[in-house]
């Protein structure tokens, strides 16, 4: 009984030790950067942009305005109070106007590596219709490998919708680009991630590890049935 007790342990150690997979997008909560919106509690971007928000570059329409904000902001158009998804800090891709505007980061990626892209829209019932994001992924050489559009439906103020689309790495870097211009006044954007996906073999060690616990039992309760006759 002591072996078969070993076993399972042991077993359990290798269903178990699958180690999470780490994000490669930094910054991906907006938390990191030269916050100077004092009292206002929002800070401005104007495009092109890659110093106000760490590890992320603004681009567009230079005469548009996004802010990175700061929880309890008030929306100068709607006078709401803007909260971000986790943390203090979320950024509004929005500037109240039809404008072209883009955040992107560029990232490490391994060739034939399957990834997972999430990411959290905000939306609030004032702008009376869905919030929508345009999400491009391109490789290295500018080829789109993944091009999908998030419509958080209205709802109430803070209310915040997660997205998730699966893409295959080409090469040894990506570039992530949200992009938003559909003349509302709040679309918010917060943590953002980028995660590998569990490989086949990993899928099967864990199978064999549950393999490994169902025998081990079948041994113990033989085992007693023998001791028990």
């Amino acid at each position: 009984m002591k072996g078969s007790i070993s076993a399972i342990v042991a077993t359990s150690a290798i269903v178990f030790a699958v180690p999470a997979a780490a994000n490669v997008i930094l910054n991906g909560s907006f938390e990191g950067g030269a916050f100077t919106g004092g009292s206002s509690l929002a800070q401005q971007i104007v495009p092109p942009d890659s110093t106000t928000i760490s590890d992320w570059t603004f681009s567009g329409d230079p005469q548009a305005r996004p802010t990175w904000y700061e929880n309890g902001f008030d929306n100068n158009l709607q006078q709401i109070a803007l909260t971000a998804h986790t943390g203090n800090f979320a950024v509004n891709l929005a500037d109240g106007s039809v404008r072209n505007v883009s955040v992107s980061q560029t990232f490490p990626t391994l060739p034939f590596q399957e990834y997972q892209v999430s990411y959290w829209v905000g939306n609030y019932s004032a702008n009376i219709g869905p919030a929508p994001i345009l999400v491009n992924i391109t490789d290295g050489t500018s080829n789109t490998i993944l091009l999908s559009e998030a419509p958080a439906t209205d709802a109430p103020s803070g209310t915040w919708v997660r997205f998730a689309s699966n893409f295959i790495g080409d090469g040894t870097s990506s570039t992530i680009t949200f992009t938003e211009n559909s003349g509302l006044t709040y679309v918010g954007l917060d943590d953002v991630s980028v995660t590998s996906v569990p490989e086949p073999s990993t899928w099967a060690m864990m199978l064999l590890g549950f393999a490994g616990l169902g025998y081990a039992g079948y041994r113990a309760s033989r085992k007693n049935v023998a001791l028990a006759a």
